[in-house]
């Protein structure tokens, strides 16, 4: 990798991860909740609930690009090619994260749980269907992950939360789909925060 995409990479990552904090940032600045139908003063109409999700999305899209990028270069760092991993797994964290060498991996694991502190309470997991949809999904029981370890957890976040595909949620909608989302995003920025922090910016 040329050092001028090296760095490109580098500080994507951190962009993608500062706008996931911007925006549920906002959310907390305007006292939006995922619980409410009632309208967000000042915002033309739109209710708590439609409005969470929606920056939700946006937030948890940018958090999900951070982390794949993240996982990206240290497998570029670890001199694993990229192309080992079937093309249509590349966006996968689950599957980035089982490509790096398992003593990186360990560090990983004990850098998620490190990471884990900052929210001594934990977060909520939060998943919805939308009840006006008019052919409900028959399957609507959430899978049952081990959310505890980062293996577990990233499998989570690409087959439930589905991080790469919070663009097009609004499908989702009419396919009577649960989408998924976190209360809150910072345990996963910290990890990205103390990865980065021991990787230098050449």
């Amino acid at each position: 990798m040329e050092i001028a995409a090296f760095r490109l990479l580098y500080d994507n990552i951190h962009d993608f991860k500062t706008t996931a904090m911007h925006v549920d940032s906002e959310i907390r600045r305007l006292g939006v909740r995922d619980d409410g139908d009632d309208a967000v003063q000042g915002m033309g109409g739109r209710t708590h609930r439609e409005m969470w999700e929606s920056m939700k999305a946006v937030s948890h899209f940018n958090l999900g690009t951070a982390l794949e990028l993240m996982l990206k270069l240290l497998l570029f760092l670890n001199n694993v090619d990229l192309n080992e991993i079937p093309q249509r797994q590349r966006h996968l964290l689950s599957k980035l994260y089982g490509a790096i060498p398992s003593k990186y991996q360990a560090q990983l694991e004990s850098t998620y749980q490190a990471s884990r502190g900052i929210l001594p309470d934990g977060y909520a997991l939060i998943a919805w269907v939308n009840a006006a949809s008019p052919t409900p999904s028959p399957d609507l029981q959430p899978t049952n992950r081990d959310v505890m370890t980062l293996e577990g957890f990233f499998e989570y976040l690409d087959e439930d939360v589905m991080l790469r595909l919070k663009r097009y949620s609004w499908e989702f909608i009419d396919q009577g789909r649960l989408r998924h989302y976190l209360s809150d995003i910072s345990v996963f920025v910290e990890l990205i925060s103390r990865v980065m922090r021991d990787i230098d910016r050449p």
